[in-house]
């Protein structure tokens, strides 16, 4: 991290100044994200401009850039995942005031009035991860089912004679108790 960088920032001033914050941080730094990572090697990239938009509403856009080390739920084994995510947030005081953001602007709460920058950055990391992570099929060494795909012809046919007529089995019963009878 840059040693220039604020730790928390005043984001309507910010906007007004038109300021621009960039720079490096370890993952191992990021403690929520870090608890998710198999490994907390390596770092983000980011950026963070503060501006208004036509309506004076003061806005965060950006970026932020990582590869991120997973465990597979497949295969158990680590896997990477590479992040290039386009922020592009627009800073709310009340959860009522995202509802007057255009659609392409996700909402940020600023508490206090100030926005700790690290936590966009963070925040960003962990919405970027799957909630099942898991390799390409392709590329996975766990042997990946193919429920997808058709059953064998003539399982399918007794699937379709079951589904046509699912009291078959009983009507079967029943003749058999009355020619007991």
């Amino acid at each position: 991290m840059s040693s220039r960088l604020p730790e928390f920032v005043d984001p309507w001033h910010s906007a007004a100044l038109k300021k621009q914050f960039s720079g490096h941080v370890e993952l191992a730094d990021l403690t929520r994200l870090a608890s998710m990572l198999e490994s907390v090697e390596g770092d983000a990239e980011f950026e963070l401009r503060f501006e208004r938009d036509d309506k004076r509403r003061s806005r965060i856009k950006g970026f932020v850039k990582s590869t991120m080390t997973l465990e597979c739920q497949r295969c158990l084994e680590s896997m990477q995942l590479a992040v290039d995510a386009i922020l592009n947030l627009g800073v709310i005081e009340v959860p009522e005031e995202a509802e007057r953001l255009p659609e392409d602007v996700e909402p940020v709460q600023v508490e206090e009035g100030l926005v700790r920058l690290l936590d966009l950055v963070e925040e960003e990391l962990i919405l970027a991860i799957p909630q099942v992570p898991m390799h390409e099929p392709n590329e996975c060494r766990a042997e990946v089912s193919h429920a997808d795909e058709a059953p064998p012809a003539e399982q399918q046919e007794s699937v379709t004679e079951q589904a046509e007529n699912p009291f078959a089995v009983l009507a079967g019963l029943k003749t058999k108790t009355d020619s007991e009878n």
